[in-house]
């Protein structure tokens, strides 16, 4: 490839790429080649990178095509600022502590997250680490009998707290007035074409054509599926690790973190930011 190296992370989706300076500008063949793997791959992992926030941002919005959007001003932009961070040791930091299901990043919201990066700002050992699987590989997998039963279905995504399976330690967010989207459960990827499953256990509530009994038998199949051990990716944090991801074609979660534990602040971008009124915004607790 042009100018770096990749290595596959597991047989069907994420990537590591070593032998590239991110710091420097990039020509036109690299871009290329990296917007390819992101696409291909839904996953990129740089390892042991020393990377700005402003790099962060202009790499990851690249790699969707919307580099464009960071220089662009008015009163509808969605600015990338410096000052998000998933964190256990700074304040008003997201997602501080405990565990966190499967879900994509703002998968309630008309037009969430397409894209969500991290980079491994300040991490010690032992370090928690990210869960990812993905949507494309559930899609292309899904069993002809499942398949037939799900399609022309939608689902029904809110920000509204829901228990769902094993909620020890699990992170809830609590919202006054929870924001929610329907879209079809096999979704096509709105860039890349891509049939997914677009569904996760933290975020969806519903089938909203079945009845609450078959709906949730008919999900629970579905997340078996998605989520099944052999179809797991998991990342091991490092200080200086930059990870970024499709949101749409990927999901991730994570197992219990300390807010007393080992540091674990990993800096966050991601977009199109959806926008949310105060009665929106999540608080964070642990599940009862």
């Amino acid at each position: 490839m042009a100018g770096f190296t990749s290595r596959d992370l597991s047989a069907d989706f994420g990537v590591e790429i070593t032998g590239l300076d991110l710091r420097a500008p990039l020509d036109d063949a690299t871009r290329d080649a990296l917007r390819e793997a992101f696409d291909d791959r839904g996953l990129l992992v740089f390892p042991d990178v020393d990377i700005d926030h402003a790099t962060q941002a202009a790499i990851s919005m690249m790699l969707i095509r919307r580099e464009h959007e960071l220089d662009e001003t008015g009163e509808h932009r969605n600015p990338i600022k410096d000052g998000w961070y998933v964190s256990n040791k700074r304040e008003k930091a997201a997602a501080p502590f405990g565990r966190l299901q499967f879900h994509a990043d703002g998968m309630w919201a008309d037009e969430p997250f397409e894209m969500v990066s991290l980079y491994g700002a300040e991490v010690e050992e032992p370090s928690v680490p990210t869960i990812f699987v993905s949507t494309v590989k559930a899609a292309s997998t899904l069993p002809a009998e499942l398949r037939e039963r799900v399609e022309g279905l939608h689902a029904l995504h809110t920000a509204a707290e829901i228990r769902r399976g094993d909620v020890t330690d699990v992170l809830v967010s609590k919202v006054e007035n929870a924001p929610s989207t329907v879209k079809p459960v096999l979704y096509t990827h709105p860039r890349t074409g891509q049939p997914l499953l677009y569904i996760c256990e933290q975020m969806t509530k519903e089938i909203v054509e079945l009845d609450p009994e078959p709906s949730e038998h008919l999900l629970e199949e579905l997340f078996d599926h998605l989520y099944a051990p052999d179809a797991r990716l998991e990342h091991h944090w490092r200080k200086g690790d930059f990870v970024v991801w499709d949101n749409l074609s990927v999901q991730h979660a994570r197992g219990k973190v300390d807010a007393e534990g080992p540091a674990r602040t990993l800096r966050k971008v991601a977009h199109p930011v959806p926008r949310l009124d105060q009665a929106q915004q999540p608080v964070f607790s642990a599940a009862d």
